[in-house]
């Protein structure tokens, strides 16, 4: 039996960089949340999509879809120009805590199924963070995303006076545990147009 988890999707960033609000833009003839969205609602009980300013478009647009209304919510991040933290702050404060929880970042659209599930076979009693890695000229590659268990709730909030999520997860770096995958694109971060288009056009 598959267990249960809840996600986050960070999606308050005003994508300067970019020049849209990437939760819109569009590959293979969709929008990048609802791609997002498809993949995690299979497996998720509840997803909280965390915004700032693109509130209205992107509801708009997820309402406007055929996705299941009732396993998702819409959460403003009236301090979202502080930074990412405060969205994942605001998205952890949302969350039941009844299951483990993963914490998805919008430019990451092109993540595979089977990465998650990946993510979610590794859970066990003895970790709060679990992480995916790649290796790369036999480096360790660090990624997106993260999944945790359900005491990390507790302990994030308890520290929210921290500057970003790195530092949190620092103080608790022996309940961490990395997972080997294949999927590279857990290094991604789409920030500019040409870099979304070398993606796209890759694959």
């Amino acid at each position: 039996m598959k267990r249960k988890i809840e996600s986050i999707i960070l999606a308050a960033g005003k994508s300067a960089r970019m020049g849209r609000d990437k939760a819109l833009l569009k590959s293979n003839n969709k929008t990048h949340i609802i791609l997002i969205l498809e993949k995690l609602l299979p497996f998720s009980e509840n997803v909280y999509i965390v915004l700032g300013e693109n509130l209205e478009a992107v509801r708009n647009e997820v309402i406007a879809s055929n996705l299941d209304p009732e396993k998702i919510e819409f959460i403003y991040n009236q301090n979202h120009e502080q930074g990412m933290f405060s969205s994942i702050l605001k998205g952890f404060g949302a969350i039941t805590g009844k299951y483990p929880v993963l914490l998805q970042m919008v430019d990451q659209p092109f993540l595979s199924v089977s990465l998650y599930w990946q993510l979610v076979e590794s859970l066990d009693e003895d970790h709060f963070i679990f992480q995916p890695y790649v290796l790369k000229n036999g480096k360790k590659l660090v990624g997106h995303p993260i999944l945790f268990s359900t005491e990390f709730k507790d302990l994030l909030l308890a520290n929210s006076d921290k500057s970003t999520l790195r530092d949190v997860i620092h103080q608790v770096s022996q309940k961490r545990k990395l997972i080997l995958v294949e999927d590279e694109e857990i290094m991604q971060n789409i920030n500019t147009k040409d870099e979304l288009n070398r993606i796209v056009n890759k694959g």
